[in-house]
């Protein structure tokens, strides 16, 4: 439980900082402690649907609403496809190609640095939405696609982790209700573990929120890639 909790906090803190990596730090952490996926799906899809709520309100005046429209409503068709196929695949699998698709996205914008921005047109919102709501079901990892449309577009970090919010929020909640649904919902065995971890997570997302504006864009796009190809490898490894 303490190592539950130490790891959804630093999970919390990176995501407060970069607006995405909650859970694209929080899975493998849980899993390494040996908690089992269908669990940390749960977990993490409501620390971070809790922990977006507040920076939502904090950085409502830098988010492109049209765009979290988009990346929201493109989910749901991912995340319903994930919640009916998501007995098909055994949890070693969905980790090796939840692991693949998270370093694919970060060697995508490694090897390929731009210093001119690529705008995230509606086909690229609906694409990124619609692969970030298949991985929200199946593995919580639903963090990489929209970050590497945002991060291409190279849009102003407090609209990058506010856009981010607005998609986490949807999606979490349209996620939940899809698996629970469809029965896929695993809620056994959290109990009461469930609100402290949650609370881990927000004081975590709070430190990691005071942290944004002061640290400057290189470092916090050299960050963003490095976290994102970082945790898919040990997503993969994990497996």
């Amino acid at each position: 439980m303490i190592l539950a909790a130490l790891a959804v906090a630093f999970a919390g803190l990176i995501g407060g900082l970069t607006g995405f990596g909650a859970s694209l730090v929080g899975t493998p952490l849980l899993l390494l402690i040996g908690l089992p996926l269908p669990q940390v799906v749960v977990i993490n899809l409501i620390a971070t649907m809790i922990t977006r709520l507040a920076v939502l309100h904090r950085e409502r005046n830098h988010i492109d609403w049209r765009r979290v429209a988009v990346l929201g409503a493109a989910s749901l068709p991912g995340a319903a496809a994930g919640a009916l196929t998501v007995h098909w695949l055994s949890p070693h699998d969905l980790r090796i190609m939840a692991g693949t698709v998270v370093v694919l996205s970060g060697l995508r914008l490694l090897l390929r640095p731009t210093r001119q921005a690529h705008p995230a047109t509606a086909v690229k919102q609906t694409a990124a939405g619609l692969l970030g709501g298949y991985l929200s079901t199946t593995t919580s990892l639903n963090g990489a696609p929209p970050a590497v449309l945002l991060a291409s577009a190279k849009v102003p970090p407090r609209t990058f982790v506010g856009d981010l919010a607005g998609y986490f929020v949807v999606t979490n909640c349209l996620s939940l209700i899809l698996l629970a649904a469809a029965g896929h919902l695993d809620t056994a065995g959290l109990g009461t573990r469930l609100p402290v971890l949650v609370v881990a997570a927000l004081a975590g997302n709070i430190v990691g929120g005071r942290l944004i504006g002061r640290v400057p864009r290189a470092v916090f796009d050299r960050a963003i890639v490095g976290l994102i190809v970082a945790s898919g490898v040990v997503t993969m490894i994990s497996a």
